[in-house]
């Protein structure tokens, strides 16, 4: 004897439903588990990020986490652990490359662009730079940019120059 168990299940009955093989794009997630400055060294600047890959494979959102361990000024001995986090979204530019470019900003339309691009696995460069984008005629806005941040996997080991730590701000 068979028995038959039929089931609908919020309100949707579980024939009609499309077989679980059917090829249909689906979100994708990629974690980046840690990012060192590599312009600034002795800033003892991390970031790590959790990124959601849309199903279309054309952007990117990430939730990026920086932590910051900075040297106190009274007490060289000293160090406070910062962090910060934000959402970020960026767009695939190649298959290995995804940037992220900020509105302009303030006189000079300052334009902050962040480029992710993937080495393989656990291998991602984070590239932070920064351009005027509008009134150039003046001399504020046609002064040099700040050379690019540069963030990488490959010197992610740092010593300390303190002997105590201790919780500084802690946001989001």
């Amino acid at each position: 004897m068979r028995h038959v168990v039929s089931c609908v299940c919020a309100g949707i009955a579980l024939g009609a439903l499309a077989p679980a093989t059917s090829a249909q794009p689906r979100e994708s997630h990629v974690t980046i588990p840690y990012l060192a400055n590599v312009t600034t060294p002795e800033a003892l600047d991390y970031a790590a990020a959790q990124c959601d890959i849309a199903a279309d494979d054309r952007s990117m959102t990430c939730r990026v986490r920086q932590l910051f361990i900075t040297q106190s000024s009274i007490d060289a001995t000293h160090c406070a652990i910062t962090t910060n986090g934000y959402e970020q979204r960026f767009t695939r530019e190649s298959p290995v490359r995804w940037v992220s470019a900020a509105p302009a900003d303030g006189a000079c339309g300052i334009v902050e662009t962040t480029t992710l691009e993937d080495g393989g696995g656990t291998r991602w460069t984070m590239t932070i730079a920064s351009r005027a984008t509008k009134n150039l005629e003046q001399d504020a806005c046609r002064v040099a940019a700040p050379p690019p941040e540069v963030y990488d996997w490959k010197s992610i080991r740092r010593r300390l120059p303190c002997q105590t730590i201790q919780p500084g701000a802690i946001e989001r």
